[in-house]
């Protein structure tokens, strides 16, 4: 009961510590065969538009924003309906830019490709994050038509992303910290390779213990699912699944610790704000003992010298 008790005492700590995941999906090649091999002059004019679109939307310039759509141009939101013709799409933006002022626009472009001459199909990953209120990641498509010389948008859509993505997670990067009872986790995460993967560092300081390690976050290729492998200095060693569930994450662990314990939970993360999130331990079982579920822990972000 002595070692059952103990091990008790760090699992809050322990189920923190996998708090990174990422999905870093293979972004899909440009398949568009030899017939576009010769467009690159076309696709840095098609990217100049783009860039100054997004400039006018983080401006919150509906006007700016209007010159570089065809007369024609439609908008399909995410959740709402169609806006057809460039007035209408310049009204909606204005009054979306009177609530949102100022925000800021990543895209990540995946794949361009040309339907004809002077039509283009460009799609990725748009991630807006307001001044205010939490942050979205959406897929989006966006046909482009050549007009007089100059590339415009024709028609925009954009709809959620519902595949776990890195982009999701990059709030995450950073020194975090969260306590529970005698236990105290430090953990800072930051990219590895080519923002492939998410690597963290750890230390979970006790009265008479402290443990180390690093925590590697990837997808197995394998399978293509969101895993997280953690190693510890002194020899345990765990494993997880992830999935999402709007904004809730749930993670599948399991970890051996060095004396062959083993701790089994489904730790659920939430994400409260830019800097706090909250981690609970659930259906936790010691050793095959169930022990049922933990309060949720409070984590908090380091505050940076910047």
């Amino acid at each position: 009961m002595k070692r059952t008790c103990a091990l008790l005492a760090i699992v809050g700590a322990l189920a923190i510590l996998t708090v990174g995941f990422m999905s870093a999906k293979d972004k899909p090649a440009d398949k568009n065969g030899d017939a576009n091999s010769d467009r690159q002059a076309d696709k840095e004019a098609i990217q100049q538009t783009m860039k100054g679109f997004t400039a006018a939307f983080e401006k919150g310039d509906a006007s700016a924003a209007a010159g570089f759509l065809t007369s024609g141009a439609e908008l399909i939101p995410e959740s709402a309906e169609p806006i057809r013709g460039r007035d209408a799409v310049e009204k909606a933006l204005k009054e979306h830019f009177a609530k949102n002022p100022r925000v800021k626009v990543t895209l990540e472009v995946e794949s361009v490709r040309f339907t004809s001459k002077d039509t283009a199909i460009e799609e990725g990953t748009i991630k807006v994050v307001p001044e205010k209120g939490d942050a979205s990641n959406n897929r989006y498509s966006v046909l482009l038509v050549r007009e007089d010389g100059k590339w415009l948008l024709g028609y925009i859509k954009e709809w959620p992303d519902d595949n776990a993505d890195l982009k999701d997670l990059d709030w995450l990067i950073g020194t975090w910290t969260a306590k529970r009872g005698d236990a105290e986790v430090r953990t800072t995460y930051e990219w590895f390779g080519n923002k492939s993967f998410i690597k963290a560092q750890f230390t979970v300081r006790e009265k008479d213990k402290t443990i180390t390690g690093m925590q590697m976050i990837g997808v197995d290729p394998s399978s293509g699912d969101l895993r997280t492998w953690t190693f510890e200095n002194d020899g345990g060693f765990g494993e997880g699944k992830c999935t999402r569930d709007g904004k809730k994450w749930v993670f599948e662990t399991l970890t051996t610790l060095a004396d062959g314990g083993v701790l089994e939970a489904q730790n659920i993360l939430i994400q409260v704000d830019k800097n706090t999130l909250t981690w609970q331990p659930t259906n936790l079982t010691v050793d095959g003992e169930q022990f049922g579920n933990l309060p949720p822990v409070k984590v908090t972000r380091l505050a940076t010298k910047d």
